[in-house]
């Protein structure tokens, strides 16, 4: 082979030229590009929750994929739950889904949070998210099933993840529902309209047990100048306070943790 033909063919492979249009294999960014670009060819009510977000269907001319898109932003002094139970503070906003995943960014977690972008859709704004791929099923009819994961250890790891995220987000609405698993038994956080609050503190301190090696070392680097460039310009400074100091709370349980189980 010619250097030429060589060079040629690396090329073609880095811009993607004569590949296959496969979006199972595409990067972050080619899947961000696609949902900020790509021609919305129908929208319809996504079935689940009360936000009445979209399950649309995408094309770039070559590729099509469906989205989920939330334009839902609201806030509230003091919000009331069906529940009984109280919030002061009250969000509820699609900027928290785009939040979410530039923090799994940072942390390494973008296998586990789908792609999210920001982007005006029908005049307003709005998350436009990958819709998760190879569904198998949520953990609510997981558990309504009885259905066991068929590595117990690779479960419980993801859900120590879950769970450090959660607290890390102090997310509000982690249902069953807005947990998916897909064929492979890979789990995916979905929906965090109702996260990223300002509160000093662990929402609930005792679901920080463990996690992985490589987490517990994102976490312990993670510098606010970092989550500031990535989030900053969508939720207010008193949330990122509130993150940071969450941040070293979970760093010292792990830490605990890990001490006392030498």
């Amino acid at each position: 082979m010619g250097r030429r033909v060589f060079y040629g063919l690396l090329l073609a492979s880095l811009l993607g030229v004569g590949r296959a249009e496969d979006p199972a294999h595409w990067s972050l960014a080619q899947k961000e590009h696609f949902l900020l670009t790509a021609r919305i060819l129908s929208e319809e009510y996504a079935g689940e929750g009360i936000t009445n977000s979209q399950k649309a269907m995408l094309s770039d001319g070559k590729t099509e994929h469906l989205a989920h898109i939330q334009h839902i932003d609201i806030y509230l002094p003091l919000f009331h739950g069906k529940n009984g139970a109280e919030e002061e503070d009250f969000h509820d906003s699609w900027k928290y889904n785009v939040a979410a995943y530039r923090l799994a960014k940072l942390l390494g977690l973008t296998d586990m949070v789908p792609v999210s972008v920001e982007r005006m859709t029908n005049g307003k704004p709005g998350s436009v998210d990958w819709w998760v791929d190879n569904l198998l099923m949520d953990d609510r009819e997981r558990v309504t099933r009885n259905i066991q994961p068929p590595d117990p250890v690779r479960w419980r790891h993801q859900m120590d993840t879950v769970r450090t995220f959660d607290q890390l987000i102090y997310n509000m609405d982690r249902s069953e529902e807005n947990l998916l698993i897909t064929k492979d038994w890979q789990v995916w956080m979905i929906d965090h309209t109702r996260a990223f609050r300002k509160w000093p503190r662990l929402r609930n301190p005792a679901a920080i047990t463990q996690c992985s090696p490589e987490l517990f070392d994102k976490l312990k680097s993670l510098r606010r100048s970092d989550v500031v460039r990535e989030i900053g310009e969508l939720v207010p400074p008193a949330v990122i306070d509130g993150l940071m100091t969450r941040r070293n709370l979970i760093v010292a349980r792990l830490e605990a943790n890990m001490g006392s189980s030498r």
